[in-house]
C-alpha cells in the first residue's frame, strides 16, 4: 500500500468520525452504511427467524413426528 492510499483511507476514516461525532449522515463511503444496504431485506418473504422457528418436544424423533 503506497502512502497516497494509507492518507485516503486515513482521510475517509477521519470523515466518517467527524459525521458519527456530530451526530450526522455518514458518508457513502462508510462500510457500515454499504453493509446495511447489502443486508436490507434478507428477511423477506416466507422467510423465518430464529424466534419463529417451531422447536420439537423433548424427546421427539422422526417416527413421532407427524
Amino acid at each position: 500500500m503506497s502512502s497516497s492510499e494509507a492518507t485516503d483511507k486515513t482521510i475517509k476514516a477521519a470523515d466518517i468520525a467527524d459525521a458519527k461525532i456530530a451526530g450526522k449522515e455518514t458518508p457513502a463511503s462508510d462500510p457500515h452504511k454499504k453493509a446495511d444496504a447489502e443486508n436490507r431485506g434478507q428477511l423477506s418473504g416466507d422467510q423465518s427467524t430464529i424466534q419463529e422457528t417451531p422447536v420439537a418436544p423433548v424427546g421427539a424423533t422422526t417416527e413421532t413426528a407427524s
